[in-house]
C-alpha cells in the first residue's frame, strides 16, 4: 500500500508534469490516501483539468478540492459574453442536443439544465463551458432522459466494470432499478472506481447512478 508521502510526491509530480496545469500554484495536502488540493488558478479549467489529473493516480482513496478561481483583469468577461460563448460552443458540438439545454450565467459560473440522452452527452457539455474565457464554475444540471429499459443492463455494466478494472471486477455488486444504478463493493483504486462510475453511465437506459464502492488498497 503506497503512504501517504509517497502518494503527495506522485501527485505532486504529475500536477507539475501537466501542460494544462500550473502545478507549482497547486498545494498538495495527504492524509490517510485522501489528496486535498489548494491554491488559487486563473482559469476553471485548469481547476477542471487539475482534478483529472490526480483521479488518474493510483493510490488516491478521495480528493478534496479547495481551489479557487481568480481570473486576471483581462481575462473577465460580462455574463452576457459567457451565456452568448456557452450557446455558440455547444450549438457547434454534434454531440450535444443543444436545442435540449438551457444555460444560465451568474458572476462567472455557468449553470446547465435540461435534458440529454446519454451520460457522454452531459460530460460533452460540461467540457465544452469549462473552457470558455472568463468561466469560474461550472453546475451541470443537465439530466439523463431514460430510454427503454433493458433487462441485461445490469450485465452489461458487470462487462463493461470486467474491462476497465479486470483484477477486482468480482468485487463490485451492480443492481438497476428504474433506470437507477447502484454500486456496492471495493476496488484497489480511485482510478477504478472512476472508471466503474463511467462504465455504469455508458449503459443505455441508465438515468441515476449511486456510487457506493469502497477504495481498500490491497
Amino acid at each position: 500500500m503506497k503512504g501517504d508521502r509517497q502518494l503527495q510526491q506522485d501527485v505532486t509530480e504529475a500536477l507539475i508534469w501537466d501542460p494544462a496545469v500550473h502545478g507549482n500554484e497547486i498545494g498538495v495536502q495527504v492524509q490517510d490516501g485522501v489528496v486535498t488540493l489548494t491554491g488559487h488558478l486563473g482559469t476553471f479549467a485548469e481547476k477542471y483539468s487539475a482534478e483529472a489529473a490526480v483521479r488518474r493516480i493510483p493510490g488516491v482513496r478521495a480528493l478534496a478540492v479547495e481551489l479557487d478561481v481568480h481570473l486576471p483583469d483581462d481575462a473577465r468577461r460580462t455574463d452576457a459574453d459567457i451565456a452568448r460563448a456557452a450557446a455558440n460552443v455547444l450549438s457547434w458540438d454534434a454531440t450535444v442536443p443543444a436545442d435540449r439545454i438551457r444555460i444560465l450565467v451568474e458572476h462567472g459560473v455557468v449553470t446547465l439544465s435540461g435534458d440529454v440522452d446519454w451520460y457522454y452527452q452531459r460530460t460533452a457539455a460540461e467540457h465544452a463551458v469549462a473552457g470558455l474565457f472568463g468561466v469560474v464554475g461550472v453546475t451541470n444540471a443537465l439530466a439523463i432522459r431514460p430510454r427503454a429499459d433493458k433487462q441485461d443492463v445490469a450485465a452489461r455494466i458487470q462487462a463493461a466494470i470486467a474491462r476497465q478494472a479486470a483484477s477486482d471486477a468480482d468485487q463490485v455488486t451492480v443492481t438497476v432499478r428504474d433506470g437507477a444504478v447502484t454500486l456496492t463493493g471495493t476496488l484497489r483504486t480511485l482510478a477504478e472506481r472512476e472508471a466503474a462510475f463511467e462504465a455504469a453511465w455508458s449503459a443505455p437506459g441508465v438515468s441515476a447512478v449511486v456510487n457506493q464502492i469502497e477504495v481498500r488498497p490491497g
